[in-house]
């Protein structure tokens, strides 16, 4: 077996180039399963040979810092979380030999969780070997199951039917429409967040290569100025409120940073920790997230304490670089007023860093118009924009609130309203060069009429002869908004 060059010599994470790493760790990882599955045929568990190699693998696994690594086999292509591995000609044979290996167990691929250890490995590649009669192969799962093996489990084709959906190559989207981009970009965004959370609340640290290669992907959107993610951010659903709210947090923030003439680095910095601005919350109970009623003193107390179980968090992140103190300031001063209001409470003078100002206004729109068990209804974005323009606005910094209109729009996503010549139109997406003028959907036109094609139903933007006359409220109309929306 060829030797492997060990991860730290052939890429360092500090690079720059998060899918370059992903490829390299990838090929090396495949290299180094292949092999332990060729030795595992001649020596058992006690070989000195073997256990080197579990050894070096589990090196590379620790190497990644990354909570989890899922490796699965599409068609041709392996992939490590999301990144495409192409195989080289010398590896061709390898990548055929691995994808037999798969098929044969009738699995998807692998997933390598943090805290695995030489031991499971090895049991794992053990079961592997013991399972290798295709007729066997719905068993093997069951088998891994049964042995207790927890950190190194096969991803089964019902995964990787819908991992399918993340882990396609992005390339295919050229040929797509702007929205329809978006509508990708956003869904995986929220998919992964759901992941994010759930491995930090495993592990008690965020995979932070993991949310820098979902927040790429909204900053290259917004660096194009396609605002339709922006429009997005307006959709709302119950089941998935907590990952979405992150989410649009991420993608109001990094379109306001764009309008302030933040840098790429600082956006994707910036994107990165508005989306880890709340996981503080992992100190709380869901009850007491979601409790219709009143605090308690004790609960209120634990609300006010997660900026700080935020920063505490994010703390745990490998190494110290401008990311890691750009996340920890936001934590702890998302909801801290420039008033000097808000929590936590910090007794001297403090400035607040450019990029909590940020997402202290995105955060605060996000949740006015986000469903909360107190509230009969939420706030429109109109209603929510008016609030923040009105009562609040001394709580945050007024550039910032002219960087949110100007990424929202004075009429934002979901908004439905009236023209002097009697259109009924709602506002799908922000207009970067006129924000009195959004696009819009037409519901009905001035005889009552709705219109049948799409062309016809659309506005990009709202016509020069036509204006906004008046803004209806939800107990106006009876459209499903999220359904138009998402259309």
């Amino acid at each position: 077996m060829p030797d492997i060059e060990p991860i730290s010599g052939a890429m360092s994470q500090d690079d720059g180039d998060d899918a370059a790493f992903d490829r390299s760790l990838g090929a090396q990882l495949l290299t180094r399963l292949h092999g332990l599955l060729r030795t595992i045929r001649l020596y058992d568990l006690s070989n000195q040979a073997l256990r080197d190699q579990l050894e070096d693998m589990l090196r590379l696994v620790e190497s990644a810092n990354e909570g989890e690594l899922v490796i699965v086999a599409m068609g041709q292509c392996f992939y490590l979380n999301g990144t495409r591995l192409r195989a080289e000609a010398s590896q061709v044979a390898m990548f055929d030999a691995l994808t037999q290996e798969f098929e044969k167990r009738q699995m998807g691929g692998v997933r390598l969780l943090d805290g695995l250890t030489a031991d499971e490995m090895g049991a794992f590649i053990q079961l592997m070997h013991a399972f290798v009669d295709p007729r066997q192969g719905a068993a093997f799962t069951e088998a891994v199951a049964g042995a207790g093996l927890i950190h190194i489990v096969p991803v089964t084709l019902e995964e990787l039917a819908a991992l399918q959906q993340d882990f396609q190559d992005t390339a295919e989207e050229d040929d797509r429409s702007e929205r329809a981009r978006a509508r990708q970009t956003y869904g995986r965004a929220v998919r992964g967040t759901r992941s994010v959370i759930m491995r930090t609340a495993r592990t008690g640290k965020p995979p932070v290569r993991r949310v820098k290669r979902l927040v790429q992907p909204i900053v290259d959107s917004i660096m194009k100025n396609e605002y339709s993610i922006v429009g997005l951010t307006a959709l709302r659903d119950h089941d998935e409120y907590t990952y979405a709210h992150c989410v649009n947090v991420s993608v109001l923030s990094i379109a306001m940073g764009q309008r302030l003439g933040l840098s790429r680095t600082e956006l994707a910095n910036l994107g990165v920790a508005a989306l880890l601005h709340d996981i503080g919350k992992l100190t709380i109970s869901p009850e007491v997230l979601a409790k219709p009623g009143k605090f308690t003193p004790e609960e209120w107390y634990l609300m006010q304490r997660h900026p700080i179980e935020g920063l505490k968090i994010v703390a745990r992140m490998p190494g110290l670089s401008s990311l890691t103190l750009d996340a920890m300031e936001v934590c702890l001063e998302h909801h801290l007023d420039l008033s000097g209001g808000g929590y936590p409470s910090i007794e001297r003078p403090h400035r607040h860093s450019t990029l909590a100002r940020i997402v202290a206004v995105a955060d605060c729109f996000d949740a006015m118009t986000g469903h909360r068990a107190y509230r009969e209804r939420p706030f429109t974005g109109f209603e929510a924009l008016q609030q923040l323009l009105g009562r609040e606005r001394e709580r945050f910094d007024p550039v910032v609130l002219w960087a949110l209109i100007r990424t929202i729009g004075l009429y934002p996503a979901g908004t439905i309203m009236l023209t002097p010549s009697g259109y009924m139109v709602l506002s799908i997406n922000p207009n970067p060069t006129d924000p009195m003028r959004p696009q819009c959907r037409v519901l009905s036109r001035p005889d009552g009429s709705m219109p049948i094609d799409t062309d016809s139903a659309v506005w990009d933007p709202m016509p020069p002869d036509e204006s906004v006359a008046r803004v209806m409220v939800p107990e106006e109309f009876d459209f499903e908004v999220d359904r138009l929306l998402a259309a």
